[in-house]
């Protein structure tokens, strides 16, 4: 039987009582305990702003101070509205219903103990290769999964109604962080119990792990 020196054991008993998330160092852990993720001045809030505030800057008032008043409070309200409303779509797309044609393939992330006969709503035309490109990309939040550890590759088989559009960033309470996201995306139009009707399991890649001290 191996046997552990005191500072394994200690190491050990360490990480057990912290769990950390996969994907989220000890600092981003932290930050997260201590994070208001519905402020702008947060650390989502800033990079939200800093990325697509100009998008709300639309006041027209004469008074510089009224101004830029009215713009913060456009800023803040357009935030408001991601952080809460969670849309899959970017503020300024309405996704069209489009019919996904047979032989398609298309990619989705997958969470541990989730079956290939069980799949989400959501997939992507766009190849996906690690956890980051998942959480950075397809802007899939911890709350959403946590644990996803492989991508699986479907085919359509059947025609398929699908709302069809770019995907929007997203707001992670739990890492402190903004989803750009980007990617393409689907939302499949079929009662969940259908799913496997319209398409067809087609092979499952694991997908690479983040370094346990990365930050980003």
């Amino acid at each position: 039987m191996r046997k552990l020196t005191l500072s394994a054991a200690i190491t050990l008993s360490f990480a057990a009582l912290t769990s950390i998330p996969i994907g989220l160092s000890a600092e981003n852990t932290a930050q997260a305990d201590t994070c208001d993720a519905t402020s702008l001045d947060s650390v989502p809030g800033r990079a939200w702003n800093e990325a697509y505030g100009w998008r709300f800057n639309t006041s027209t008032d004469s008074d510089p101070k009224k101004r830029a008043e009215q713009n913060r409070a456009n800023r803040e309200a357009a935030y408001t509205a991601l952080v809460k409303g969670q849309s899959p779509w970017p503020s300024w797309f309405t996704p069209s219903i489009s019919v996904i044609r047979p032989g398609t393939r298309f990619q989705m992330a997958m969470s541990k103990g989730q079956r290939d006969d069980q799949p989400g709503g959501f997939g992507t035309f766009d190849e996906i290769d690690t956890v980051n490109e998942v959480r950075e990309d397809l802007a899939v939040l911890l709350a959403w999964k946590a644990d996803v550890d492989r991508i699986n590759t479907y085919v359509v088989t059947d025609l398929m109604m699908a709302h069809v559009g770019p995907i929007g960033p997203q707001v992670d309470p739990k890492a402190c962080k903004l989803l750009p996201g980007r990617f393409s995306q689907f939302e499949m139009l079929v009662r969940r119990d259908d799913r496997m009707k319209y398409i067809k399991f087609v092979s499952s890649e694991k997908l690479k792990q983040p370094d346990k001290g990365a930050t980003k």
